[in-house]
């Protein structure tokens, strides 16, 4: 097993709480029934967002569009954050003592606003080293360009990278890609993994 030089973290559910339907209970629609007419535009238009296709601005007013202009941009801004909960605990401490000896950074699947709340939620981004956010990059994971442009960009080979993630999909990506992996399930699991890699003592 090769020396692990660089750690990436996802951050949602990883190191923050995510509730994705707490967007949609924040406009009011608490079944599946009622939210039904707008998921597929919302998908749609918030994956765009997260490539960095749109502005916030054009998602803002993409988002008014799909609810045929129920909400204000202010309202739906509000619901699209509320899904930003709070860190996990314990990870700030992990990563803090991960980060005095190796690189670490933040890969994520996210957009130009809950990367702004995040910044000013979550203190653990502060700790890592390097940001790399699929909006900026213009390609999300599990695509083989996203983990392809974080190996070129740390210069090292991609087996001496240790990548973390809550989503099998995205794991598997960076397995395929020649990184070490591990499926995060808890703080205590994680650890348990870093002590193997020799990351932890």
């Amino acid at each position: 097993m090769k020396k692990i030089s660089t750690l990436l973290f996802d951050l949602g559910n990883v190191l923050a709480y995510i509730d994705f339907d707490a967007f949609w209970r924040s406009l009011g629609f608490l079944n599946a029934i009622d939210k039904a007419p707008f998921v597929q535009g919302y998908k749609e238009l918030t994956l765009q967002y997260e490539t960095g296709f749109i502005s916030t601005n054009e998602y803002l007013n993409g988002l008014k569009s799909v609810f045929g202009n129920r909400f204000d941009r202010e309202r739906l801004e509000q619901a699209f954050v509320s899904i930003m909960l709070e860190p996990v605990g314990g990870m700030i401490e992990l990563v803090k003592q991960v980060s005095r000896t190796r690189r670490t950074a933040l890969v994520s699947n996210t957009n130009e606003i809950h990367y702004r709340i995040s910044l000013q939620k979550f203190e653990v981004l502060s700790v890592l080293h390097k940001h790399y956010l699929s909006y900026k990059m213009r390609v999300m994971k599990p695509a083989q360009g996203f983990y392809d442009a974080i190996i070129k960009d740390q210069k090292i080979d991609p087996s001496e990278i240790l990548f973390i993630d809550d989503l099998i999909k995205n794991v598997k990506g960076a397995q395929a890609a020649g990184m070490q992996a591990v499926k995060f399930e808890n703080l205590w699991q994680l650890e348990k993994a870093l002590i193997t890699f020799g990351i932890l003592p």
